[in-house]
């Protein structure tokens, strides 16, 4: 792919595409600042705006046969121009159009505010025309279309037009104008196109059957058609997984190269009675994710493995068993959770499922007094403690294990990775288990988590009541709070989630649901007289953890709340959760928020109330049926990708996603996915720091990745 360097230099350009974009023809001062709004800076950098879509123009017909209501090109001679202003006062030019013979049509063509119209064309001049027809009057007539001199080269009629991402006060036919410049040159003129270096070795685009990356680009920007524009973006899509996957599989080969984990073993007859000591049985899902984390501890390099599986599919059980065999190996685990509470919660889990024995535990997080903090350290570095539980105190500088072998990191899977350096800085390789409730779509584990293996809770375990969703409008509230009313009566707990935490946050007007807000009118008028709470991210962590604390312990009959509960404490008595503003959520938050009920044994609800009830299809999908149950996290993570896209779904700034220029990761190809993972990993092989004369090229792209992310 093209160099493109992202500052100004003195030093003279390495390539003719390093130069500013200034020195193209036409270019002036006031073009360059618009441009460098867009990122754009130098010829290279130009010429990898791709098209966001294109307009067909391609289909010619004669004047007299053009169809309402359809983008389509006429040839056509122009006959008499006229202007005058509207009764808005806008200016209105319009031309007679005449057939390829000089007969006149009732066909026309219509411009609004351009009055260089009338100066670049004359009468009698054959011209393409092409844009969208419609009915004016009885007559046929081209609004606002493109024209260009029949005898011209195409550019913006007649074909394939590209479109492009704009700034305000950057014109759409000069930029189109420019890159048909670099891609094509002129009379004068060799294309700049030229210079792009194609960094993929030709024995791959021959295996592969792929265009030369030049060629690629010419047909991106200026399709001859819809099969080589195919081919065209099937080479750059090519491109960007590959360099993807080379760039995630070079960082699991560093993680692993001069890493020594120390093997953690368990018997088959000691993993068979522990499993028999706990108060459940486990799923086949949860035996099979049990059996992949134990071959992976056996081996002396360390694990990278994420545990996914839906909201209650039991992932603590399997993570605890990973620590209860490192535990049987004489070494240490850490068990790290977002929060506090959830990390109390974890505590206690433990403590029931190792309730006739097991290893020894411990809880570490900034609550725990003095003395008993004294206790733990002490702990920890001796080796009396085998498991610690905490947040991310476990990994602060005075946190000394004797023997810690395992990092089991929940509900935070991409921050698994400063974990690890954190880990390595105290000279520590442990192996590492990342775990979520929010399952990854497939396309998105097999490139952006190339660098982990995945482990998949794909069933839930028996007796767990499906959560009756309904969806409803703002108008069926009051009888929603009486409804409240009456769960509360019957001893049962509410959660109430906005969107927002106050009106005066962002600006998004009155109807959008402020948490702030809710609670008080809740307080003061519908839910009148029942214990209220109100939760949200801005409050102290210790009054937060104090509040969800109160509401666990049945001292909060309705908790006001805004996220922060998504991933929250297990409350059994909690039975509806009410969503407000729904539409606003993600598909994938509305099912974890969801999953917040439904713990204990009593009959679940989840109400969603949205004024667009009846339009959104993440509410729509929220409350579909398949083989009579609610989709399952997996299934709704599929949909939430192609609804949100990548960025929106995993938290672009969070978690580094890279920015790809054709690749669409919520659709992505999967013969694609698969040639592209199986060129990377023949390539490491062979070449691991790409070093190799043909693989530079390569070499330059993963650099340029890491530079514009936060993968590193």
């Amino acid at each position: 792919m093209a160099a493109s360097p992202t500052t100004r230099s003195s030093s003279p350009p390495s390539s003719p595409l390093d130069v500013d974009v200034g020195r193209l023809p036409t270019v002036g001062a006031e073009s360059v600042k618009l441009l460098e709004r867009l990122g754009i800076r130098t010829l290279g950098e130009l010429l990898w705006h791709l098209p966001t879509r294109y307009l067909d123009y391609s289909t010619f017909r004669p004047l007299r046969s053009l169809v309402p209501d359809e983008e389509q090109s006429a040839i056509a001679i122009v006959g008499s121009i006229s202007q005058r202003r509207t009764a808005r006062g806008q200016m209105l030019t319009e031309v007679q159009l005449l057939d390829e013979e000089g007969q006149p049509t009732r066909v026309t063509a219509a411009w609004f505010g351009r009055q260089f119209i009338k100066e670049r064309m004359r009468e009698g001049q054959r011209v393409r025309v092409s844009g969208k027809v419609g009915f004016f009057g009885r007559s046929l007539q081209f609004r606002q279309p493109k024209v260009e001199p029949a005898d011209a080269e195409a550019v913006h009629t007649g074909r394939m037009v590209p479109v492009y991402r704009l700034t305000e006060g950057l014109k759409e036919g000069n930029l189109r104008r420019w890159l048909h410049t670099i891609v094509e040159g002129g009379p004068r003129r060799t294309a700049l196109i030229q210079e792009v270096a194609d960094p993929l070795p030709a024995e791959i685009r021959e295996r592969r059957t792929l265009l030369a990356l030049p060629d690629a680009i010419r047909e991106v920007h200026f399709p001859s058609g819809d099969p080589e524009l195919f081919a065209a973006r099937r080479r750059l899509a090519f491109d960007e997984l590959l360099i993807l996957q080379l760039a995630l599989g070079q960082r699991r080969a560093r993680w692993t190269k001069d890493a020594h984990a120390r093997p953690l073993r368990a018997t088959g007859d000691d993993l068979d009675a522990w499993i028999a000591e706990l108060p459940f049985t486990l799923t086949e899902s949860q035996l099979r994710s049990l059996g992949e984390i134990r071959a992976d501890l056996d081996l002396g390099i360390p694990m990278s493995r994420l545990l996914q599986g839906d909201v209650g599919s039991g992932k603590t059980v399997v993570a605890a068993l990973a620590a209860r065999i490192a535990a049987g190996s004489r070494a240490q685990t850490a068990l790290m959770a977002p929060t506090e509470l959830l990390a109390e919660q974890h505590f206690r889990t433990l403590d029931r499922l190792f309730e006739g024995g097991g290893p020894t535990r411990a809880l570490l997080t900034s609550s725990v007094h003095a003395a008993e903090r004294r206790r733990v350290l002490e702990g920890l570095a001796s080796g009396t403690i085998d498991i610690a539980v905490g947040t991310h105190a476990l990994v602060e500088e005075n946190v000394q294990f004797r023997a810690l072998a395992l990092a089991i990191v929940d509900e935070q899977h991409r921050f698994g990775v400063a974990q690890r350096a954190a880990f390595r800085e105290k000279g520590i390789d442990p192996h590492l288990l990342l775990t979520t409730a929010t399952p990854i779509p497939q396309t998105l584990w097999q490139t952006v988590y190339r660098d982990l293996d995945i482990s998949t809770i794909d069933e839930l375990p028996s007796g767990r009541q499906a959560i009756r969703t309904e969806v409803r409008t703002s108008s069926a509230l009051p009888k929603i709070w009486e409804w409240v009313r009456e769960r509360v009566a019957a001893g049962e707990q509410v959660f109430v989630v906005c969107p927002r935490i106050d009106a005066k946050d962002d600006g998004e007007g009155v109807d959008v649901p402020s948490a702030v807000a809710v609670e008080s009118e809740l307080r003061e008028g519908p839910l009148k007289g029942l214990r209220l709470a109100l939760l949200h991210g801005r409050m102290p962590a210790k009054e937060r953890d104090e509040t969800m604390g109160r509401f666990a312990r049945g001292e909060i009959d309705v908790l006001v709340a805004t996220t922060v509960v998504e991933v929250g404490i297990d409350v059994a008595n909690a039975t509806v959760m009410i969503v407000l503003g729904a539409e606003r959520f993600g598909l994938a938050q509305l099912h974890q928020l969801r999953g917040r009920v439904g713990r204990g044994e009593k009959r679940s609800f989840a109400v969603l109330v949205s004024e667009a009830a009846g339009e959104s299809e993440r509410l729509a999908a929220m409350t579909e049926q398949k083989e009579g149950k609610p989709l399952d996290g997996f299934e709704l993570a599929r949909r939430d990708l192609a609804i949100r896209g990548p960025g929106e779904f995993l938290g672009q700034r969070q978690h580094g996603l890279p920015e790809l220029r054709v690749v669409d990761l919520s659709d992505v190809d999967p013969l694609l996915l698969h040639e592209t993972a199986q060129e990377a990993d023949r390539i490491l092989l062979a070449d691991a720091e790409l070093r190799a004369p043909e693989h530079r090229g390569l070499a330059v792209e993963v650099e340029k990745l890491w530079r514009r992310t936060a993968l590193a």
